[in-house]
């Protein structure tokens, strides 16, 4: 067994207690690692969590059935078929993968998964550096509230980019967004940075930090 390449991921989640139920429920980041077809161990850890620092801009306090609660999954997608297969388990191996999904899933505040994969069975050193291709945020196209973060990013010696890095992210967000909630996908140069909290200006389309009552943005 080989390590292969590590990837790390965080989402941040800030709800509007103002309105019943709040705005979102939880909001999932992803970073999918791109790798030569081959068996696999991939592990995914939660490395950190925080809840929100309050006040917040309309957000005094949360209420107390609200608690911070992260979770760290795995996923893969098949080599043979592409389809993707998420076990819903933070540790799980494949036999046959050509790209490894790390998910963190958060439901208040901040959280951040670290994932390692390793070729299985009778293999090479061949560990290499990671190259990050391409990041996505889908956000609701009302509120400007983020609803899932992509990044993709591959080993030296992955194959072609064989799927949309839009049309995976909108359809995961869609599949955690209350009915009737407009969708929209926004590219982005980097990733943005972990710990922090960030909308979509609606208007401009500018990713924009939110910050405490008492803060400046940084």
């Amino acid at each position: 067994m080989d390590l292969i390449a590590s990837a790390d991921v965080s989402a941040d989640n800030i709800l509007d207690y103002t309105v019943t139920p709040a705005a979102q429920s939880y909001v999932i980041g992803e970073h999918i690692v791109r790798i030569p077809r081959c068996r696999v161990l991939a592990v995914g850890c939660l490395s950190d969590v925080h809840p929100p620092d309050y006040p917040f801009p309309q957000v005094p306090s949360a209420p107390w059935r609200y608690s911070v609660a992260a979770h760290a999954f795995v996923g893969f997608r098949h080599g043979g078929t592409g389809v993707w297969e998420y076990p819903t388990v933070s540790r799980a191996e494949h036999g046959d993968c050509k790209a490894v999904s790390f998910r963190v899933y958060c439901a208040q505040g901040w959280a951040a998964v670290n994932g390692l994969v390793f070729q299985t069975g009778l293999v090479l050193p061949q560990y290499g550096s990671i190259t990050l291709e391409h990041h996505r945020l889908v956000f609701d196209a009302i509120t400007g509230g983020i609803r899932f973060a992509l990044t993709v990013s591959r080993t030296e010696d992955a194959g072609d980019l064989d799927f949309d890095p839009d049309d995976h992210a909108l359809t995961a967000a869609r599949e955690i967004a209350p009915d009737g909630v407009q969708l929209r996908v926004r590219p982005l140069e980097r990733p943005l940075p972990a710990g922090r909290h960030y909308r979509v200006d609606t208007t401009s389309g500018a990713v924009v930090e939110v910050v405490q009552r008492d803060q400046k943005p940084r």
